[in-house]
């Protein structure tokens, strides 16, 4: 009983923990205080923050700097637009008066310049007068609050209004029009005496309480601040491998830590810095480190370049991991060169951090070096495997296969016959390779040595119904439906009739396909001569003996009727309702028969007929 006793009281221990666990307070300091729930929230959701010691210090005055940072944060904005928006005023803010010190604050004041909640002028005039380290008043944080909701053109427009607060007429003419606004947007209401106390300092449990209304407010509303001007972006950075200026755009290629090269478009707008100076296209040169901020396009809007330090290529000969710490590599010249690690060199293989001593003897190696010493090592396996989709075959001598990767990246590569090929895991040849497969290529060095493809299923299937052979050839394929679709056919098509290579010439009208496209381009065919076997009911209205050929009139399942042509031939069998064998001869013009047929080049062909 004893045992018992001690467990219970054990799981009341352990639930009582979990409760206060559930319920310990963000801040040591707001248990008891009217604001508690408010600032909980408003702290979840990013819009303040507490101190060090773990305090919030609600019942503390708020400074108008301070107010423009947490109004600052009420939205949710795109990590890179939001870099943008902080390179487009921080050079200008961070030579302001009396900003020493202050410096953190500069990113959040380029946000609320460019949310309209203050301007660039004004910001600077405060610093300059040092009034923006003043406490902040009521009245002053209505109308940043109003601005930072984008309600300027509500208070403009405002001809009468009626404020009902007591002391009204101690609130300063230019903020009465957005006082009244917050309160008829039950954002602002006054104290339970009527008053607004507009002179009143702001305390930081009031402006949390206004920041969780206002925060809900744009939620309900689905407020967005405009911001159209700035292009989504994201950043890619690397080594440049390749420069390339052609008459219609200009690009370079970028291989990342992890060995992936991509594409970065530039053109006459690309911001393009060489060691922090202004440069141009022509400036940027094969193994300069450069991060690119890129548009969903892969356009570079600004490429910032660093020529100062080495880039080294090879592969890995030894490496002396232990003090002092060397390696030794085979470089592209196939020279053989030795170098000095740095202490805090960073290392990584396969673009993952790793340790010196798990570098692999002949895997590929890039240095990068500063003054002589390699403070980065990206190695490579010297067997890699790429998954993706064969985009492209080009047939010309020495074939190229063109793959997308599953990371997105393009990559061309060799084949020869020296490459080991199968598909679906199974021993194949070349011949079986289509573009749209899904394959792993393998490869040393960058040469492809295997290739795998998986058979991709047909994206369509259906009945030829027409086909135009020119420059550009087409085909018409009707579905299960009776819908016909246009196709363009590639003219690297790979059509198929069994185990057959063909060609579009071979192809007749009513065979059956199965067809792969990229884009609007059928890519792969397979081809079977014979259509499903249709049904047919209905009258003989014409026989023509010499050519085994018979018109009728077909009744469609909707009871519409529709005229066939079917050829008989000596495999057409042809029988009565009672089973009997009867012969092409006995069919006449008028009687009502039920045939089944297939389609072959282009006409029906009966395969049986009942005599009804």
């Amino acid at each position: 009983m004893k045992k018992l006793n001690r467990v219970i009281l054990l799981s009341i221990v352990l639930a009582l923990l979990f409760t206060m666990t559930a319920n310990a307070l963000v801040f040591s300091d707001i248990s008891n205080h009217w604001a508690r729930s408010y600032i909980e929230r408003v702290e979840k959701n990013g819009l303040v923050s507490g101190y060090e010691d773990s305090t919030f210090k609600p019942d503390s005055n708020v400074t108008v700097l301070e107010s423009l940072v947490m109004l600052s944060r009420l939205y949710d904005i795109d990590d890179d637009i939001r870099e943008e928006i902080i390179d487009e005023y921080r050079s200008s803010l961070k030579t302001m008066k009396n900003i020493l010190y202050n410096e953190w604050s500069l990113d959040y004041l380029s946000v609320a310049i460019e949310l309209g909640i203050v301007t660039e002028q004004a910001v600077k005039d405060m610093f300059a007068n040092k009034n923006i380290f003043n406490d902040a008043k009521r009245e002053e944080v209505a109308v940043l609050l109003t601005m930072a909701l984008g309600l300027n053109d509500e208070v403009k427009s405002l001809k009468t209004y009626v404020l009902p607060f007591n002391d009204r007429d101690e609130i300063t003419a230019s903020a009465r029009p957005y006082i009244y606004l917050m309160y008829e947007k039950k954002l602002m209401l006054g104290d339970n005496e009527k008053n607004i106390n507009p002179g009143d300092k702001i305390t930081r449990a009031e402006i949390s309480t206004l920041l969780d209304k206002a925060f809900d407010y744009i939620d309900d509303n689905n407020i967005f601040p405009d911001l159209d001007k700035y292009e989504p972006s994201t950043t890619e950075s690397g080594i440049i491998t390749e420069v390339q200026k052609n008459k219609t755009e200009s690009y370079i290629y970028v291989k990342n830590d992890r060995e992936v090269e991509s594409i970065v478009k530039i053109n006459d707008d690309t911001k393009i810095t060489i060691n922090g100076r202004t440069r141009e296209f022509s400036d940027l040169k094969k193994d300069m480190l450069v991060i690119c901020r890129i548009n969903e396009e892969r356009l570079a809007l600004e490429i910032e370049a660093d020529s100062t330090k080495d880039v080294v290529r090879g592969t890995i000969y030894y490496v002396a991991f232990s003090e002092p710490a060397k390696i030794t590599i085979y470089d592209e010249d196939d020279d053989k060169l030795t170098f000095d690690i740095g202490k805090d060199v960073d290392v990584y293989h396969d673009g993952k951090a790793t340790e010196l001593k798990k570098l692999n003897k002949n895997d590929e190696v890039t240095l990068l070096l500063d003054n002589d010493k390699v403070y980065r090592i990206n190695s490579i396996s010297r067997i890699k495997h790429y998954d993706g989709v064969i985009t492209s075959i080009d047939y010309n001598y020495p074939i190229k296969v063109t793959m997308k990767t599953d990371e997105g990246v393009s990559k061309t590569f060799i084949f020869n016959k020296d490459v080991d090929v199968t598909r679906n895991d199974d021993d194949s040849s070349f011949d079986q390779v289509r573009v749209g497969d899904e394959v792993t290529i393998t490869t040393e060095y960058d040469d492809m040595i295997a290739i795998n493809t998986i058979a991709k299923e047909a994206e369509m299937s259906g009945v030829i119904r027409e086909i135009l052979i020119g420059s550009q050839s087409k085909i018409k394929i009707a579905d299960e439906d009776g819908a016909i679709e246009q196709y363009s056919v590639s003219n690297n098509v790979k059509i198929t009739i069994g185990s057959k290579n063909v060609s579009i010439y071979d192809l007749r009208l009513g065979y059956n396909v199965f067809v792969n496209t990229s884009g609007d381009e059928i890519v792969t065919m397979e081809v079977s001569e014979m259509e499903t076997a249709k049904s047919f009911t209905g009258k003989i209205i014409f026989i023509n003996e010499d050519d085994g050929l018979i018109m009728m009139q077909n009744v469609t399942s909707t009871g519409k009727t529709e005229l066939i042509y079917l050829s008989i031939t000596n495999n057409t069998k042809i029988f009565d309702t009672s089973g009997s064998t009867k012969y092409f001869k006995d069919l006449d013009e008028g009687e009502s028969i039920l045939s089944i047929a297939v389609q072959q080049s282009g006409e029906y062909v009966a395969v049986s007929i009942m005599i009804q």
